[in-house]
């Protein structure tokens, strides 16, 4: 009796906590200023765009924000430029610091869209799949609006061939809520 009994307040807890969780979704945009760490390269930044949707699920100031955005993460060489493209799916943790402060950091996903060096096809060059680490800041603005700054670092090497290429972005976003706030 005492073991159902725990359990009952164990899940009335947790039925209690849940309905407290707040939900958000929306989309967001912005800038990547795009950088590689490529062996046997030079390689320079090259300025591109991100746009996608966003949810985030909070319980007090602790929450999950997990991402699908579309990433244009373009490079450029003496003599070319890499026209490369991704779908990326962060999963990111946010805490609350301050009512409109935020910061977050995960695991992100990239999955490799298209990739071009000089408008020739590049793609069986680079794996299919970038993993990445996301560490970011955000404010909660008024009327849904939001901003976001975010450094995504490579953790994996997106070259095929097994030369070194590693990925390495900083984003400026600026979020809009459709459901909720963010």
């Amino acid at each position: 009796m005492k073991k159902i009994s725990l359990l009952l307040v164990v899940a009335a807890l947790f039925v209690a906590s849940a309905a407290q969780a707040q939900l958000s979704v929306g989309l967001k945009g912005g800038l990547n200023f795009n950088s590689a760490d490529v062996s046997g390269g030079d390689v320079d930044s090259k300025t591109g765009y991100h746009i996608g949707a966003y949810a985030v699920i909070k319980a007090g100031p602790i929450g999950i924000q997990p991402e699908a955005y579309f990433s244009v993460q373009n490079l450029s060489t003496d003599a070319e430029d890499y026209d490369l493209s991704y779908i990326q799916v962060p999963v990111l943790l946010r805490l609350g610091i301050l009512k409109v402060l935020y910061l977050n950091a995960g695991p992100q996903f990239g999955f490799n869209t298209k990739a071009e060096y000089g408008g020739v096809d590049y793609k069986d060059e680079l794996k299919g799949m970038d993993t990445s680490i996301a560490l970011g800041a955000g404010l909660d603005l008024p009327m849904g609006l939001g901003a976001q700054v975010r450094w995504v670092k490579g953790l994996s090497n997106a070259a095929e061939d097994g030369g070194d290429w590693k990925n390495s972005i900083v984003q400026l976003s600026v979020t809009f809520a459709l459901i909720g706030k963010s």
